[in-house]
């Protein structure tokens, strides 16, 4: 590797473009053989990065979907902020008719 393409994949990394990195080599090859033009380098180049930005997002959005279906419901009290008052509990107070009065 030589430091232009030391270079180049830093730059790369610094603008985000891990994807052209990761297939940069295998591209050029394939351009040094003639099987790509100058255009249709660039192209598949981006194409790849493209590719790979895609299958990434798509595996959060699994993972995201698969620790959300484990994770228990919560109840409807614990969702509430701290302001608002809970229910002390699931039972109801006796009526103020029932009560013995004090004297």
């Amino acid at each position: 590797m030589s430091v232009m393409d030391t270079a180049l994949r830093e730059s790369l990394k610094a603008l985000r473009l891990s994807g052209m990195v990761e297939t940069l080599d295998a591209r050029l090859i394939q351009a040094h053989s003639g099987e790509l033009g100058h255009l249709d380098f660039l192209q598949v180049l981006c194409q790849d990065e493209i590719t790979r930005r895609e299958t990434v997002a798509f595996q959060r959005r699994l993972q995201k979907a698969s620790s959300s279906s484990r994770s228990p419901l919560r109840s409807s009290t614990s969702a509430l902020p701290r302001s608002c008052p809970r229910p002390r509990s699931a039972t109801w107070p006796p009526c103020a008719g029932s009560m013995p009065a004090s004297r």
